[in-house]
């Protein structure tokens, strides 16, 4: 069903992936302006579990596509946090285990992988289910998210343990996932925004500044994924984004798809250069963000043009033979 390429997703990525990339240079910084810019890309991460979301499938051929996504995604996880785990290890001394390379606990951006994984292997048996217990499962999953989201907030704000839990929590990201496979579910709904894209781009706006707003007013900054500002943070920019990445010719749609098409080299390898770039520079962060992206990108395409080359060599000489 999803099948085709799509221009509006691959924007999403890569507007997403430069949020992660300016989340992590501007992390640490207590000015007005980067905690503003840190609320803000705290929708990237609720946006790539929508996108997985909406693109779930059923079991069918599972065990084949349940590999494609380890050997695609989780083998080159796997590398890179290893390479996270040895290089702190050897500059900073921290130990790592096996159970930090599985959860993502090499670099503080990795624990994406882990739950993306869970939910890749996992949600398509939801499928298995009649459709209407699926939905209601589906929206059991939304609400409470929600909840845990809020049960987190309330602890940290009056220094409660109403959740001692330390380990992974599906439960944390689970409602977005939820989100794209119910957009999924209903194909009318695209229909319906379309038809009324600009009331949906105005609604969607709003609840976006409710989310980023709400923990201005109620003193919950930097309370990071913990909080339910979260959702409507999240759903509204990610809604006006899609709509107006769904018209014709809009502004930049080019130059975000092609970095979405790389996002996942991207995310996996940034965070070596943010610290080394920022130091540089002498904390000029917006330098710093766009340094990261633009060597990140030239390194990837330097890949995919040996990757190339070797591969048309490999033809010739074959031929030749």
């Amino acid at each position: 069903m999803h099948g085709q390429r799509n221009l509006m997703i691959d924007v999403l990525k890569g507007l997403g992936i430069i949020g992660v990339i300016v989340t992590h240079v501007y992390r640490g910084g207590t000015d007005p302006l980067a905690v503003f810019i840190r609320e803000i890309t705290m929708w990237c991460v609720p946006m790539f579990f929508m996108v997985q979301g909406y693109y779930m499938s059923g079991p069918e051929n599972y065990w084949q596509s349940s590999w494609k996504k380890i050997k695609k995604n989780y083998i080159p996880y796997l590398y890179w946090a290893v390479f996270y785990g040895v290089f702190f290890w050897i500059t900073a001394g921290e130990a790592f285990t096996v159970t930090d390379l599985i959860l993502g606990k090499t670099a503080l951006h990795l624990y994406f992988m882990f739950y993306y994984m869970v939910f890749a292997l996992l949600c398509p048996f939801l499928y298995l289910l009649p459709r209407k217990l699926r939905i209601g499962t589906l929206f059991f999953m939304l609400l409470s998210n929600i909840t845990v989201n809020l049960i987190l907030e309330i602890s940290k704000t009056y220094q409660m343990s109403i959740i001692s839990w330390s380990g992974p929590n599906p439960l944390k990201w689970w409602g977005f996932v939820a989100i794209g496979m119910l957009v999924a579910e209903f194909p009318s709904i695209k229909r319906y925004i379309s038809e009324h894209s600009r009331a949906f781009v105005c609604g969607a706006l709003a609840l976006f500044a409710i989310g980023l707003i709400e923990p201005y007013l109620n003193n919950t900054l930097g309370y990071l994924y913990n909080k339910a500002a979260l959702f409507p943070l999240s759903i509204g920019l990610t809604l006006a984004l899609a709509i107006y990445y769904s018209t014709e010719n809009p502004w930049g749609a080019r130059f975000f798809s092609y970095i979405g098409r790389r996002s996942l080299g991207i995310y996996l390898g940034h965070f070596i250069l943010v610290d080394p770039l920022r130091q540089i520079l002498n904390h000029d962060r917006a330098l710093a963000a766009l340094l990261v992206l633009l060597i990140c990108l030239a390194v990837k395409e330097a890949k995919d043009h040996i990757l190339q080359w070797m591969q048309t060599r490999s033809v010739q000489v074959s031929a030749s033979n």
